[in-house]
């Protein structure tokens, strides 16, 4: 982000140990307060902006061309989205919404436009075999707290605890000790 809050890139080449000149795009809304980690789909780079009116940034590494795309509808709330791979290898994301996990898909419809379909809605209660809490006040808000692109792994924090969800088959592991402050900021899972 520059000092305005418009999105800029700038692309390191390490074969000739230089960096290209800044690449900008304008951002459909209001200054872009803040830009989330980022999420490689193919060669394009994917950041969710956290601003009024959230939206994706774009950047693809061919063409080097930087965009601002829509979120799907519903995506009201900056850490209750993630940016995924879709399962045909398109750009996706996952939407915390109410008790649900929604996952949505980036198509390109009959005529040309850009949509989000959306492919699956799972209830978080089945999901992680949790009982509802009826209307208890939870202290903490659901939020997603990052994904693994390489084994298509996120990772949510839901009621003082830390899941991780693989979401091709569903399955889910608990974490046991993190009811701490610190596991509900963001983590930046990779394997190794």
């Amino acid at each position: 982000m520059d000092n305005y809050g418009q999105p800029i890139a700038c692309v390191y080449s390490s074969e000739t140990s230089t960096w290209s000149g800044l690449i900008s795009t304008e951002a459909s809304h209001n200054k872009c307060s803040h830009i989330g980690p980022s999420t490689l789909v193919g060669n394009v780079l994917y950041w969710s902006l956290h601003n009024r009116g959230d939206n994706i940034l774009e950047f693809d590494l061919d063409t080097q061309n930087l965009t601002v795309i829509d979120e799907p509808p519903g995506a009201y709330n900056y850490d209750k989205l993630q940016i995924i791979r879709a399962a045909d290898g398109t750009v996706g994301v996952a939407i915390l919404h109410h008790n649900n996990l929604q996952m949505w898909q980036r198509k390109v419809n009959c005529q040309g436009v850009c949509i989000w379909l959306l492919q699956k809605t799972v209830s978080l209660h089945k999901l992680l075999k949790i009982p509802p809490r009826g209307n208890k006040r939870i202290k903490w808000q659901d939020k997603f707290l990052g994904y693994e692109e390489d084994n298509d792994v996120i990772f949510l924090y839901r009621y003082e605890s830390v899941y991780m969800v693989q979401l091709k088959s569903m399955q889910f592991r608990k974490f046991n000790g993190t009811r701490s402050r610190e596991y509900r900021e963001c983590c930046y899972p990779f394997t190794g």
